[in-house]
């Protein structure tokens, strides 16, 4: 819960009393007011208008300052937040003890931040001082100490958690989490057995408690709370755990979570989880097979994103950019998508494309360092030396810390002759990445400085770190082909590309392998991989699924536009209805009293009702409404089976026709001349 809902409560009632500004005896004042009804829709820059006009009309109004501090730390402004608390201090009722303690806690949290944690636990024991009842304030100084590892003097702060909320998760929850840091896993797990008992659906408890378990190696405990966890609510870490698991257990995960899925067939999540497990395995085949039914669960553009992640880690350069034109279709204001279509566009050998779709996105995100590198990168690539040179260094000036940019700049003032400056960037290299990883550059650059020992056993670390990334071992190849060790160089390339390493025209185009291409052993190595039939998804080759995905069918439906915005007739469930066509609505809306009908007259059943969430519209308006299964959809012709829709509460919001059908569909354009939907269906 955010800190601007809690303090409203407090000011609903201070204000009231020690508000002598207000326009009423009994009342807040109309900014302050204001400000708060503005916070708590979101509107940031109007809340801060009236609270500064409150504060300017009444600049003692300490309950205005408590506000405001409440709001900027809500908004991370911390600084903000930390002038607000100082003034708070000084214009508070002296006598108004809750209130202290309340702005008091506050700035203990803002001196956490600052790294001084002598000044917030000083805070925070005053806070307690001056409210001994107030549970929020044991809870802070109870994460201060377990930050510090002063588990004990946390533990008695829980305890006192415990007697001002015995049935309450908070304490117990500390305790648990207390004890798995000293590694008293049975005593955790005790802890959240009793939180279980009193509050079964508090996904939390289960979600921690599957961390003792997994820390025991009771892998079949740990799924099941694990799967408890996200059914309740989708909980983060349990999501997190998911990935926490030894690789053997991977068949246990993917079956539970089926099971999940089973049970709840019209919510996409969970093969969307089974997914993720498998694109982190890089069993890219697998994970597309299990995207392909949540999308058809649930119709998601990121989703899409994801399946044109996995072709393209395959090589499957064709079918990946397809995948992601969908995805954009579908989710329009992603500028992260413009990025992976230029480096999935320089990845298939399209540099040109690369670099332009680049320039695109750097127009729109001028101060992002890495849209620079990476087209400094394909630039690069392209014997666009002097371009180049002026992105990375660009690069440089917005990232001071990205050491891959020095490398960049550096390799190509090597080979302009310009020896000291490519010397001293080298070096920055070095300074830069220390600590061997998936991302590592240093070893090229400590080549470069002719510390040759010192690169290997760089590279030897990094492998070290991570020896089942492929990126590693084609990184190895390129270090042993800039030393001129041919044979160590293509031995690491077979094992980047047995791992999965499937960047073809990144490889044939690469300086560091260049005296390598020239070896017949190479272009077999190349050939054995590259014909491998990697894409093969329920027995079809490679080519039958690009064929099947190329194949489209093109259907036209007439739409009747109506101030402004489209209108298409559909067959919900037999039942013709009006829907307005909304490329920005998140799935198939449609209004209480629709809703109703439908379920009077046999066009809806009970099992149809799935459950509650929320939805947002073009507008970027959210809902909150039920979730139904519609069995099908008839839309001009092309039927879709088992959609996702939601009933928004009010009576009176029109019917919507979202993503959850259209991204279904395939590429759906807009005809305004014919007055036709033009949809190019992938079906």
């Amino acid at each position: 819960m955010k800190l601007l809902i809690k303090i409203t409560l407090v000011l609903a009632v201070s204000v009231m009393t020690f508000q002598p500004m207000a326009a009423k005896k009994d009342e807040p004042s109309y900014n302050l007011s204001r400000a708060l009804e503005e916070a708590q829709r979101g509107n940031k820059q109007s809340a801060m208008e009236y609270f500064n006009k409150e504060v300017t009309d009444n600049p003692k109004n300490g309950y205005a300052y408590m506000a405001m501090a409440a709001f900027h730390m809500d908004n991370s402004d911390y600084g903000e937040a930390r002038n607000a608390v100082e003034s708070a201090l000084k214009y508070l009722p002296k006598k108004d003890k809750g209130s202290h303690a309340c702005i008091l806690l506050f700035r203990g949290q803002l001196l956490a931040i600052e790294c001084d944690t002598v000044g917030a636990y000083s805070d925070m024991a005053t806070a307690i001082k001056l409210d001994p009842t107030k549970e929020e304030a044991y809870e802070k100084r109870a994460q201060l100490l377990y930050e510090q590892g002063r588990y004990d003097d946390a533990d008695t702060d829980y305890q006192k958690i415990l007697v001002l909320n015995p049935g309450g998760v908070m304490g117990r929850m500390g305790l648990g989490r207390n004890a798995f840091a000293r590694k008293d896993y049975d005593i955790a797990i005790e802890h959240y057995n009793r939180i279980i008992a009193l509050n079964p659906d508090y996904s939390s408890s289960y979600s921690f408690r599957a961390e003792a378990y997994l820390a025991k190696g009771e892998h079949l405990k740990a799924i099941e709370d694990i799967c408890k966890a996200l059914e309740i609510d989708s909980d983060s870490k349990a999501h997190y755990l998911l990935f926490q698991f030894p690789p053997n257990q991977l068949p246990l995960i993917v079956t539970k979570l089926k099971g999940l899925s089973a049970k709840h067939p019209h919510t996409g999540e969970y093969e969307y989880y089974i997914a993720q497990l498998y694109q982190d395995k890089r069993m890219f085949v697998q994970s597309n097979e299990a995207l392909e039914r949540s999308f058809d669960i649930d119709a998601q553009g990121f989703v899409l994103e994801m399946i044109a992640d996995n072709y393209s880690e395959m090589g499957e350069y064709e079918i990946a950019l397809k995948t992601l034109d969908r995805a954009m279709q579908m989710i329009p204001d992603d500028d992260d998508l413009i990025a992976k279509h230029a480096d999935m566009l320089g990845e298939s050998g399209n540099f040109e494309g690369a670099i332009s779709q680049w320039g695109e996105y750097i127009k729109k995100h001028p101060d992002y360092f890495g849209g620079y590198y990476r087209r400094g990168f394909f630039e690069d690539n392209s014997d666009r030396t002097e371009d180049a040179l002026a992105d990375y260094e660009m690069s440089i000036m917005l990232a001071p810390e990205y050491a891959y940019a020095y490398l960049g700049k550096a390799d190509i003032l090597e080979r302009l002759g310009r020896h000291e400056e490519a010397i001293t960037t080298y070096q920055r290299v070095v300074e830069l990445d220390t600590v061997p990883n998936n991302e590592s550059c240093a070893m090229y650059a400590l080549l470069a400085l002719n510390r040759r020992k010192d690169a290997i056993a760089f590279m030897d670390r990094v492998l070290d770190n991570d020896s089942i990334n492929p990126g590693n071992y084609y990184d190895a190849a390129c270090l042993f082909g800039r030393l001129g060790d041919n044979k160590k160089a293509l031995v690491y390339l077979e094992e980047s590309l047995k791992k999965g390493f499937h960047r073809f025209m990144h490889i044939w185009h690469d300086d560091d392998l260049a005296e390598l291409r020239s070896f017949p052993e190479f272009e077999k190595l190349i050939a054995k991989y590259k014909n491998r039939k990697i894409c093969q998804t329920n027995n079809q080759t490679k080519e039958e699924v690009m064929n099947t995905d190329s194949v489209s069918d093109m259907s036209e439906i007439p739409f009747t536009p109506c101030g402004g915005i489209v209108k298409v007739n559909c067959l919900i469930n037999n039942l013709p209805l009006n829907f307005i066509f909304d490329t920005g609505a998140s799935t198939v809306s449609l209004s209480l009293v629709e809703a109703n009908f439908m379920m009077k007259n046999g066009y809806l059943k009970p099992s149809d009702v799935v459950g509650t969430g929320n939805f947002y519209d073009a507008n970027g308006d959210i809902s909150e409404g039920t979730i139904i299964n519609l069995r099908q959809i008839d839309f001009g012709g092309l039927k879709l089976d088992n959609v996702r829709a939601s009933v928004v509460k009010n009576q009176k919001a029109p019917l919507l026709l979202g993503q959850s059908v259209l991204g279904r569909l395939g590429i759906v354009e807009i005809n305004n001349q014919s007055k036709k939907l033009i949809i190019k269906s992938n079906r």
